[in-house]
């Protein structure tokens, strides 16, 4: 970890001016930096001066850096379920689980984005349905302390085809992380079930009004997560985005907890805070690798200082 206790990563966005070995370099500085993990979002387009930009396959791309890397974690923050079958979607993340030397990050969202969802022509229910799926048959390919019967319980000619497939492509892979976004109370739960980590969001009909976290909001996701745990087992990392870096600070801190802004004596303070609501793990989201270093080499290494 970067900071005792807290898991520090970053959020990396491509734009139409990065090419690939732009975001080799970045990929690299990161790990010099000394974050955690380098994830990439997976939408199929965004807007941008108005106009819809391709964003590329994440899955391609971390591939490249697994190559170019060698400590960093890599992972996907987070990847659109519905576009990939749930097969094929554990087949991929035990492939970039090798390929990464188990450095992989497998991040989840049932989506939120307008333009990705008009492309996929499909309704909230069903793409919950579908994730529930993908999140079973990762823990039918990796059974982990959260799942209540191993994969392996049943004869293979009792299972179907997916949970053959699955497991067949875990063997003698390790289970990556698994981060699943979650904002409402359905997916909070459904995270709280599965997940190795959630990552808190706002809930997907809020997002569009300007709605962000604050200290109550996140607070009260924390909660429903933690109530909807399995009875026994350990309270999962709750992951946050940090979306905003200004020079100033926040005139209230607690009112948006996606920016993260002032000295670093205040950003620091600000973090602590969060870390004492339960936030284990952030995620930088910057293209900025000025604003990154800044963060890693004077805010960072103030958190543990004075620390009771």
């Amino acid at each position: 970890m970067i900071a005792n206790r807290l898991r520090v990563g970053v959020q990396y966005t491509p734009g139409p001016e990065h090419d690939l070995n732009d975001l080799v370099a970045a990929g690299q500085e990161c790990e010099a930096m000394g974050y955690d993990c380098f994830s990439l979002p997976d939408h199929l387009s965004r807007r941008e001066g108005g106009h819809a930009v391709a964003l590329p396959d994440p899955v391609v791309l971390l591939a490249r850096l697994a190559a170019e890397t060698s400590t960093i974690g890599l992972g996907t923050m987070t990847l659109l379920d519905s576009l990939r079958h749930p097969a094929q979607t554990v087949r991929t993340a035990a492939t970039l689980q090798q390929v990464t030397g188990d450095r992989f990050e497998l991040g989840l969202g049932a989506g939120w984005l307008g333009s990705d969802l008009a492309a996929l022509d499909i309704g909230v229910s069903d793409r919950v349905k579908h994730l529930e799926r993908t999140l079973a048959l990762f823990r039918h390919a990796w059974p982990s302390a959260l799942t209540t019967t191993s994969a392996t319980s049943r004869p293979q000619e009792e299972q179907g085809a997916a949970e053959q497939a699955v497991v067949a492509n875990a063997v003698g892979v390790r289970a990556p992380r698994l981060v699943v976004a979650a904002g409402g109370p359905r997916m909070l739960r459904l995270a709280a079930r599965a997940a190795d980590v959630v990552a808190l969001t706002v809930p997907t009909r809020h997002r569009h009004d300007g709605t962000r976290p604050t200290s109550v909001s996140v607070a009260t996701q924390i909660d429903t997560a933690r109530r909807a745990r399995p009875a026994g087992q350990p309270t999962p990392v709750f992951h946050l985005q940090i979306r905003d870096l200004p020079q100033a600070a926040p005139v209230a801190q607690d009112a948006d907890w996606w920016t993260l802004g002032g000295s670093p004596a205040q950003a620091a303070e600000a973090l602590r805070a969060r870390c004492a609501a339960g936030i284990g793990y952030l995620s930088v989201c910057s293209q900025d690798l000025r604003v990154l270093e800044r963060l890693a080499s004077r805010v960072l290494p103030l958190l543990d200082e004075n620390r009771p």
